[in-house]
């Protein structure tokens, strides 16, 4: 065989007489998207000629639909994703990169292979060199020589906006490039070997989106933030009319924005695919008892026992790809939850007795998120990701969130950015186990207002204008006036339909609870001027549309005071 094989084949045939025989051979065929030409030979020809001793390995960057359809159960695909963060630490170390600078490449890298490859060629002749550095400088180089410079100036335009979003939609591209014509950008985009398309939009290499976001970042830091802005201000409006299994993806979307490397690495983790997350069942209560053993005392671990069986509804545990928990949680409201179970607990005694001394307006919530523990960082995003899922669900009502860490500064270096504040005092101690608490209040303007504002702040805009509907109160600018009932309810009516022009018929009939007749419209345009005058120099934003009714524009700008 070997003599064979060393000859020129010049048909099938001969290649099947080359590679028969009684050993088992694996042929492997690389970079199978340039071989597009040849594909349907390859399927309908070659394959079927391979003798049975011979298995065909196909790698490239697309799927293979076309042999999927053909050969149906003889193929099996494998989607390869980054490497979990333990993978990519193991490759550097066997490449002879010591541990405390494999972690930090590693975390820089994100799991991917070109980018570790890269890195560790970088300080293998630079070891001083930062791991930030190490993993940016080369990917950038190479992704750009592999990818990027080659493109077309409105392709390129594309993926230079869409890099700094998680998920590419028409909306998205209309709001980041306006001039362009955003059907036209999107089908550029998916025609790029590296962009999949998705069930919630274009989505592009992780490796890909990094350099190129790093690259326009160094080379023109004002489009860079100019797009960054653009989408946060589009989120931000589809977010007030988001249904409610849409929210996790539009908190995910928002929180992307957030450029601060550590939250991005919490929330944003390599090798988090392979997790899932789901209500606990009865038969997790000892993989729950020997993730919490593991990390805490005996008796922080006989509360955690206490409260799955007291309240075992409010559990939700991580599961890797063989279906291991990997971690748990335990998220509820306190009006939930046994209240003597609440006062026993040194933690969510605590907590009551902050909210008895800081109690929240009346119809605001409160979530206590009481346990989240992981055996790895990928599991613990996994929950704090299912704790945004929840708290998005609240919306408009949630206010605060309270959570126990037993190492206060390590939890803040995440947090913080996002608003947690430490609360005053000493830590609850539990046995051997010290917590402290972290609190975020969302504010009046609940989970809507906070994520504009974490996001905000960080880009250097404002969310000026917040609807308090708990304390009937609208604040402009830093600046509160009081609203009546009806003020009220007529602003949340319109600002639930903004920019769209609502009848008289319809407030009356949704908010005073009444038909239409003649002498109402009266009543309407009382209650609307009176909306004007505390409104101020915004005014302008609740027009006149003669012969139908009113129409609320944005509360966060001021436009022209023109009613029609």
């Amino acid at each position: 065989m070997g003599s064979a094989l060393g000859t020129r084949l010049v048909t099938v045939a001969d290649a099947t007489e080359a590679l028969a025989g009684d050993a088992r051979l694996l042929l492997t065929i690389d970079t199978h998207e340039r071989l597009r030409l040849l594909d349907a030979w390859l399927r309908q020809s070659f394959v079927p000629a391979l003798p049975e001793n011979v298995r065909l390995l196909l790698a490239g960057r697309d799927a293979p639909l076309a042999w999927q359809r053909d050969l149906g159960d003889l193929l099996r695909t494998i989607r390869l994703g980054n490497l979990s963060d333990e993978a990519a630490q193991a490759l550097l170390r066997r490449v002879g990169v010591d541990d405390a600078v494999a972690r930090r490449v590693a975390r820089v890298a994100r799991g991917h292979p070109l980018s570790l490859q890269l890195a560790a060629g970088a300080m293998a002749e630079r070891p001083g060199l930062p791991a930030e550095d190490a993993v940016l400088g080369p990917m950038i180089e190479e992704m750009a020589r592999l990818y990027i410079d080659g493109l077309d100036p409105m392709t390129r335009r594309a993926l230079d906006a869409v890099a700094v979003v998680r998920r590419t939609t028409l909306t998205l591209l209309e709001a980041m490039l306006p001039e362009d014509d955003p059907a036209e950008l999107f089908g550029a985009l998916r025609a790029l070997p590296f962009v999949e398309l998705g069930t919630e939009g274009l989505v592009v290499h992780d490796a890909v989106r990094a350099a190129t976001s790093a690259l326009l970042q160094a080379s023109d830091p004002a489009r860079h933030r100019a797009h960054r802005r653009a989408a946060w201000t589009r989120l931000r409006a589809e977010l007030r009319h988001a249904g409610r299994a849409d929210l996790w993806r539009y908190t995910a979307d928002m929180l992307y924005l957030v450029e601060n490397p550590i939250v991005r690495d919490a929330f944003f983790p390599s090798g988090s695919d392979e997790l899932t997350i789901e209500p606990a069942r009865a038969a997790d209560h000892a993989a729950i008892t020997a993730i919490s053993a593991a990390q805490q005392g005996p008796e922080a671990t006989a509360l955690v026992d206490a409260w799955r069986r007291s309240a075992p509804k409010t559990f939700r545990v991580v599961r890797d790809a063989a279906g291991v928990v990997q971690g748990f949680s335990s998220l509820y409201q306190p009006q939930e939850v046994s209240r003597s179970l609440l006062r026993r607990d040194p933690v969510t005694a605590a907590w009551m007795e902050h909210l008895r001394r800081d109690p929240v307006p009346s119809r605001q919530r409160v979530l206590f998120a009481r346990h989240a523990l992981a055996s790895g960082e990928a599991a613990t995003a996994m929950l704090w990701l299912d704790v945004k899922r929840v708290y998005l669900e609240l919306r408009p009502y949630l206010r605060r969130l309270y959570a126990p860490f037993p190492d206060v500064d390590r939890a803040l270096t995440v947090l913080a950015p996002l608003g947690f504040a430490a609360l005053p005092g000493a830590p609850v101690q539990i046995g051997q186990d010290a917590y402290w608490t972290l609190m975020n209040d969302f504010g009046p303007g609940s989970i809507d207002g906070w994520l504009s504002e974490v996001v905000g702040r960080e880009l250097g805009a404002d969310e000026p204008a917040v609807l308090d509907p708990a304390a009937r109160r609208l604040v402009l600018d830093g600046r509160g006036v009081d609203l009546s009932r009806l003020e009220l309810d007529v602003l949340r009516h319109l600002q639930g339909r903004e920019g769209i022009a609502v009848t008289r018929e319809e407030l009356l009939r949704e908010v005073w609870g009444h038909d239409w007749t003649g002498a109402s419209s009266n009543v309407v345009e009382a209650v609307v001027s009176g909306l004007r005058k505390k409104m101020g120099d915004r005014a302008g934003a609740l027009e006149t549309v003669r012969g139908v009714g009113y129409r609320l524009g944005p509360l966060d700008r001021s436009p022209r005071s023109t009613r029609l």
